[in-house]
This record gives structure tokens, C-alpha cells and sequence, in this order.
């Protein structure tokens, strides 16, 4: 006996019939005819022994085949023929009659005997309706019935005759001998996307079959009991650069195709995207998108993306490699904000600089910079937290700066990424306002950085300012108050930017009203010019 691509090549031994040998290969006496006429022997008990004949390929008898679930993700549901249900776990063999479904956020990968792979993305079923292969010659012939929504496959190229490969839907059927595409059925329309060979698509209308021929980069739609002419799949998207590093979360992606109504975005662990763990599908505002996937653990991974055009047809995809390192989470910063101004005029500035504490990470890498880039950063600290919040003071001098902090792991001694950098401008202390004690008032004077600048004016008996004598604001730098009784004064001041920005206050300025004789009608009492007070 010899297997060939055409069917099988049999000596017949003694006693040996063509009923008997179609019964041996096929399963059934009655092909007997069809191997005689093929073979060219019209009498079936008179064949020589040692003569060769030909079994053709499609009167094999098919046996049961099996497919091996080789990935899945989410929550998957199997039922077998009988309704009873199956367990999803990698390696389980599914057989034919076999429903598969996923649920949301979901995904299953099969392989199949000859290797071809079928992948069900989410919110998809199938029945798994024919899964047999030709005895002896081991050729597939698999029937898939779609009861919605989606089914990608990839189809291991076909080298005999009698091999099949079939996607059914209640609209249509998709044959292939060999090639890579995708099919959809919802809202009564099927739709057909090939990326690699050509695809058979075909409908029946009143026992007239209507098929199209769909080429490579092309895909059609099957609505109203019709085939419609196949149109070329969008390019694929371009992606903004910086995907390829993700360090927050949710993951960004920005997307673009001029065409594009919608964009299919999908990760998976592997290039060939049969590990599947998240799928997202977003609109297009003239042409651009921006897909967000909530949470991935740290790692590398596979991005792949098509883009949809108005008809629903997925376009070709391209994959990608990315990174997830997000972890150890950076910390919330949470003071200075992008302003701050020191209590004195000193030329060194200390900066308290805080933030929140990540989980349970207490050490953090401090950088401060004159750039957003950090190329050369004049503060590169490592940190050790206290309760609740971690600090650290740094002196600057007054300037445009920025700011970040990364968590670092303990143990293993991994940062995370940075925190967002926080602008901040450090702005000169007000010094203490000058005082002149005049007989009826007091004047209080100080500079002012720009003239957008308005100030808050503060006079008190005590050092702590709890009690005030007087509070003002004003736009000029200066301001006179009635001499108020003897006694120890202090006065501070503190500016208002036109941004909103309100500073420090600036150091108390201390200084003695001394006591003043007057006359019953409050004017002070004079001697050779000057007042009388106290000391006369």
C-alpha cells in the first residue's frame, strides 16, 4: 500500500474483491463501482492478484479528529453534544459537536491536528460541527459553524484534494484550502476579512449559490442573502511613539488612520497573538483614536491593531512588541505645588518637599532639575520614609525647577518608574517691612517684584500673630495706620501673585511705640519741637 496525495495505492491480495476492498478503505461495499471505474475493472470478482489500484482520496472513510485547546484567558464555557459541560484548561482535547464560547474579556485558542489554529476572541461561539480527518492519508476536514460573533483562523496550507476547512454562519459559508482570515456574524450580515490566501464566500439564494473569491487584503459583507464585491482592507494604524514603554496606568495607546471609524486593539503574551489577555475597541475621531487598558501586570507583551473602516471590516493588522513597568508604583506628590516662597530673603532657599507613601514602599529616589528631561539633575536622593508621608528638605536658590519621585522595592532593590514631573518656581522671600513711627501714624514700607503684585499687611501686639491690631490688603508696597497705644509691636507682610499664588508671610519686623503725652484733645504734648513721652 502507498499513501499518495490522490488516494491510496493497493495491492490486491488473493481472494480480494472490489466489494472488499471498498469495504475495507471506505467503510461501505457500495463505492466498489466508483473504484472500478476509476481503476478501469468492470468485473469485481475477476482482478488479478497483484494488481495495483487506486482508492481515491475522497472515498476514505474519515475518522474522528480532535482539537487541543492551546491558550485561554477569562471565562470560557464548553459544552459538549449532549449539552453537558466540558472543563476549559489548557491541553483539553475538544471533539466534534463540542460549543465553545467566551464570555466578556475572554479568549480560547485551539490547534488543530495539522496544526492549523482557530482563536475566539470575546463575546463569541462556535460549535465545532465537523472535526474528522481522511484515514490513512490524515487530511482534516473541519467544519466550523458560527453562532456569533467572531472566529479567526489560520489555515496549515492543504496538499491533498479531499481536505476541507469551513466557517459556517446562518448567512453564509467560508471554505479555504489553506490561508489566514476572519470572520464575523452579527446583526444579520456576516462579514469576511482575508489577510493571507483566498477565501471562498458563499451564500445560497432559491438553489443558486452567490460566491465570491476573497483575495488577500481584501474582505466583503453577506447581507440580504447576498455576497457583496470585495473591497481592499484599511492599512494598517499608526501608533504614536512612546507605546513602547508603558509606565502608568491605565496603558495609552494613541492611534491614527485617516479611514479608520474604529480601532481593534488587542494584547497578547506571543507575536502570533494566540495568547490572548485583553481586546478593546474604540472610535475614531476624524481618523485617531486613544485605546486604554486598565491594568496589565509587568512584562513583555504583544500589541496588535487594526483599523475599521465604515463598512465594519477589520484592516490589516500589525504587531508590535511592548513593555509593562508600572510597579512599584510612583507616589503622589503633594508639596510644593509649582510655587513656592521662603519666610526670609536668605539667597538659599529650604524646600520641604513631600509626598505620599506608595503601599508599602519606604524608599524613594528625589530628583530635582532645571529640565523636564533630568539630564543632568542637580538633586539625585535617595530617601527613606517616615510614617505616612516621606520628606525631604532641599536648598535651592530662587528659579524654575522640576521634580519627581520613584518608588524602589525593599528587597529587591527594583525602582518603579518616575512620577509625573512637577514644575516648580521658587520665588524670594519678602524681607520684614521698614517702620517709621510718625506722631499720628505709623508708615510700613517693603519692595515689590512686579507691579501685578498685591500684598496682605499684618500688625500685631504678639510674636505669634494670634491676636491681630490690624490686617489690609493692598496693591502698593507700603501703607500707614494710625499710631496705635505704646507698647511692643510686630509687622509682617506677605505677597499675592496676579496667578492667585499666595506666599509666606515674611519675618516680623519688631518695634516699640513709646508712650506719648497728650492734651485733652489728643494732640501730643510738644517740648522744644518734640513730643513728650515717657522718658522726659
Amino acid at each position: 500500500m502507498r499513501i499518495a496525495p490522490e488516494g491510496i495505492w493497493y495491492t490486491v491480495a488473493r481472494d480480494e474483491t472490489l466489494s472488499s476492498i471498498s469495504q475495507k478503505f471506505t467503510g461501505e461495499v457500495r463505492h466498489w463501482s466508483t473504484i472500478g471505474a476509476v481503476n478501469k475493472i468492470e468485473n469485481d470478482r475477476t482482478i488479478p492478484i497483484g494488481r495495483i489500484v487506486l482508492i481515491p482520496a475522497r472515498l476514505l472513510k474519515p475518522v474522528a479528529a480532535s482539537a487541543r485547546i492551546n491558550s485561554l484567558f477569562g471565562d470560557i464555557r464548553i459544552k459538549d453534544s449532549n449539552g453537558n459541560p466540558v472543563e476549559a484548561r489548557v491541553n483539553t482535547q475538544v471533539k466534534e459537536g463540542d460549543t465553545l464560547s467566551t464570555m466578556a474579556e475572554s479568549f480560547i485558542s485551539l490547534v488543530l491536528e495539522d496544526g492549523s489554529q482557530i482563536t475566539l476572541p470575546p463575546e463569541s461561539t462556535i460549535n465545532l460541527r465537523t472535526l474528522r480527518m481522511t484515514q490513512y492519508l490524515n487530511s482534516p476536514r473541519t467544519r466550523l459553524f458560527l453562532e456569533r460573533g467572531r472566529v479567526e483562523s489560520s489555515v496549515t496550507p492543504f496538499n491533498k484534494s479531499d481536505s476541507r476547512y469551513e466557517v459556517l454562519s446562518p448567512l453564509a459559508v467560508s471554505g479555504v484550502r489553506g490561508t489566514r482570515f476572519r470572520v464575523q456574524y452579527e446583526d444579520q450580515r456576516v462579514i469576511n476579512e482575508t489577510t493571507e490566501g483566498k477565501v471562498a464566500v458563499a451564500t445560497d439564494v432559491k438553489g443558486k449559490p452567490d460566491t465570491q473569491l476573497v483575495a488577500a487584503g481584501f474582505g466583503t459583507i453577506v447581507a440580504n442573502k447576498r455576497v457583496a464585491r470585495p473591497v481592499s482592507l484599511l492599512p494598517v494604524p499608526n501608533i504614536q511613539d512612546g507605546y513602547q514603554r508603558q509606565e502608568k496606568l491605565p496603558l495609552q495607546f494613541s492611534l491614527a488612520q485617516a479611514h479608520a471609524q474604529q480601532f481593534l486593539l488587542r494584547v497578547s503574551r506571543d507575536a502570533h497573538g494566540i495568547d490572548n489577555i485583553a481586546e478593546v475597541r474604540v472610535p475614531a475621531n476624524e481618523g485617531k483614536g486613544i485605546a486604554r487598558i486598565a491594568d496589565l501586570p509587568d512584562g513583555q507583551y504583544f500589541l496588535h491593531t487594526n483599523a475599521i473602516d465604515q463598512h465594519g471590516l477589520h484592516g490589516h493588522r500589525q504587531t508590535l512588541p511592548f513593555e509593562v513597568a508600572a510597579r512599584p508604583f510612583a507616589p503622589f506628590l503633594m508639596a510644593p505645588d509649582r510655587k513656592f516662597q521662603a519666610n526670609s530673603s536668605a539667597a538659599q532657599i529650604s524646600v520641604p518637599m513631600q509626598w505620599s507613601i506608595s503601599g508599602d514602599i519606604d524608599h524613594y529616589r528625589l530628583q530635582v532639575a532645571t529640565d523636564n528631561r533630568f539630564a543632568a539633575p542637580l538633586i539625585d536622593q535617595l530617601v527613606t520614609a517616615g510614617d505616612g508621608m516621606a520628606q525631604q528638605q532641599v536648598g535651592l536658590q530662587v528659579g524654575t525647577y522640576f521634580w519627581r519621585v520613584a518608588s524602589i522595592e525593599s528587597q529587591s532593590g527594583k525602582q518603579g518608574p518616575f512620577s509625573d514631573a512637577r514644575p516648580l518656581t521658587l520665588i524670594q522671600g519678602l524681607p520684614a517691612p521698614t517702620t517709621a513711627i510718625g506722631e499720628k501714624e505709623i508708615h510700613f514700607s517693603w519692595s515689590q517684584t512686579t507691579p501685578e503684585q498685591r500684598f496682605t499687611f499684618q500688625l500685631s501686639a504678639q510674636e505669634d500673630f494670634a491676636k491681630l491690631v490690624h490686617q489690609k490688603e493692598t496693591a502698593v508696597p507700603e501703607i500707614a495706620i494710625p499710631r496705635p497705644q505704646s507698647g511692643t509691636y510686630y509687622a509682617r507682610i506677605r505677597s499675592i501673585e496676579s496667578d492667585g499664588f499666595v506666599g509666606t508671610y515674611s519675618p516680623p519686623q519688631k518695634f516699640v511705640v513709646p508712650m506719648q503725652w497728650q492734651t485733652e484733645h489728643g494732640a501730643p504734648i510738644q517740648s522744644q519741637g518734640q513730643p513728650l513721652g515717657s522718658g522726659f
